[in-house]
């Protein structure tokens, strides 16, 4: 038997107010249905059984047997159809269905039939009747719920192709300030055999805090790549 096509993928839709309840709604009514089905047949069934002469055991499982086989279609069909699949796909599940539900009804009204009880028999009919409808209309009515909702919109791009900024250039050091710096750093390296630190240059120039540090990396650049006057001169 071939394999069931797969939906081609919606685009997401946005939630709508009272969507989901409304689901979960239809899925209650539909389980409900199911159990008071298949509380009919147990008594129902057991009872036709019973009458024919079948074995007790054996009358008890018929029954549930084909309430199993409904539960089991009507949660496929429910998962499918929330995901986009149609009435078409889903033709052969239907067609299951519609056999077990029609199944459910002889079983439930025959005794009352064969003892010209109609009353009784329309009673028993009443459970295995809805079920019989909502498994016609239950995967449409979450298909048009999901429907109703309208697609969502992409998000704009714009901010995303925005260039980055560009990191501001260094700040120009004076060349006065730089020059007596190197003099200070080369004097604390005589002394201490250290270069001169950001606090110590800080409170021989009377600078701000950022000034200092700034021209000490400077100067310890300078050092390090030999480029500095002092190290020309060395």
């Amino acid at each position: 038997m071939p394999a069931l096509t797969p939906a081609i993928a919606e685009p997401a839709r946005l939630a709508q107010p009272g969507q989901a309840l409304t689901r979960r709604a239809v899925t209650v009514i539909t389980a409900a249905i199911v159990v008071m089905t298949f509380a009919f047949s147990l008594g129902n069934v057991t009872r036709l059984c019973l009458d024919l002469g079948i074995t007790a055991w054996i009358a008890w499982l018929i029954g549930p047997a084909v309430d199993l086989s409904v539960v089991g279609l009507l949660t496929g069909m429910r998962f499918l159809s929330l995901h986009g699949y149609t009435d078409a796909q889903l033709a052969r599940l239907q067609r299951m269905l519609r056999f077990c539900g029609l199944l459910t009804l002889a079983l439930n009204t025959a005794e009352a039939f064969g003892h010209r009880q109609y009353g009784t028999a329309l009673v028993d009919a009443v459970g295995p009747a809805l079920l019989i409808g909502w498994s016609e209309t239950g995967p449409w009515l979450l298909r048009q719920i999901h429907a109703v909702c309208p697609p969502a919109m992409p998000e704009p791009q714009a901010q995303e192709q925005q260039p980055r900024p560009v990191p501001a250039p260094p700040a120009v050091l004076p060349a006065r300030l730089l020059a007596r710096t190197r003099e200070l750093d080369a004097e604390h390296r005589a002394a201490t055999g250290r270069p001169i630190s950001r606090d110590t240059l800080r409170a021989r120039l009377r600078i701000g805090r950022d000034r200092a540090s700034a021209l000490v990396a400077a100067v310890r650049a300078e050092a390090s790549a030999g480029t500095g006057p002092l190290s020309q001169a060395a």
